[in-house]
């Protein structure tokens, strides 16, 4: 929901100066979106690696074939880092997510990328129709929200978006695109 936060016509309802009640000047305003892509494509693709070494452990890993579960995964993660990884990198190791759930968390990590992927769509149709539009609000609100867990959320995403999610929009979010 921070979405709203970052566009213009939410901020002018709440984000004023202090003393003056002026609203956030537009070249402060457009600095302020610039930084918060600073450096999204290493973000992105640091968050894919996770994602990517978490799936390949929980499922392909063999230590028979695969070696040290340290070395393993430093040769994937390293397909995503702009730079050669130290031989002694073992973020693995502290990778808590991974391994230190007592409720079956391993092989989950992407849903982070996923629900990034889905609030970045759902929230272009509201950019699409204006942050502030009432009957896309009330779409989200029967359509997701007040259906909670009673069916698929793939078809409860589908009924309030009217398609499958695409990807374009979070890339676009981020200045990928």
């Amino acid at each position: 929901m921070e979405n709203w936060c970052w566009e213009r016509q939410s901020l002018d309802l709440f984000a004023r100066h202090w003393k003056t009640g002026e609203p956030i000047p537009e070249d402060l305003y457009l600095k302020m979106r610039q930084a918060r892509n600073y450096r999204a494509a290493n973000a992105q693709m640091r968050q894919l690696s996770f994602g990517f070494v978490d799936l390949k452990l929980h499922r392909e890993y063999d230590a028979n074939q695969d070696g040290s579960v340290v070395e393993y995964s430093r040769r994937i993660l390293e397909q995503f880092s702009p730079a050669p990884l130290p031989p002694e990198h073992a973020m693995i190791l502290a990778f808590t997510h991974l391994f230190g759930s007592p409720v079956g968390y391993g092989a989950g990590y992407y849903s982070y990328k996923w629900a990034e992927v889905l609030d970045a769509d759902a929230f272009s149709l509201f950019l699409e129709r204006g942050v502030f539009d009432r009957e896309t609000g009330l779409r989200f609100r029967r359509q997701i929200l007040e259906k909670g867990n009673s069916e698929e959320p793939a078809d409860l995403y589908r009924a309030f978006r009217g398609r499958d999610p695409e990807l374009s929009a979070l890339l676009a979010r981020q200045g990928l695109q």
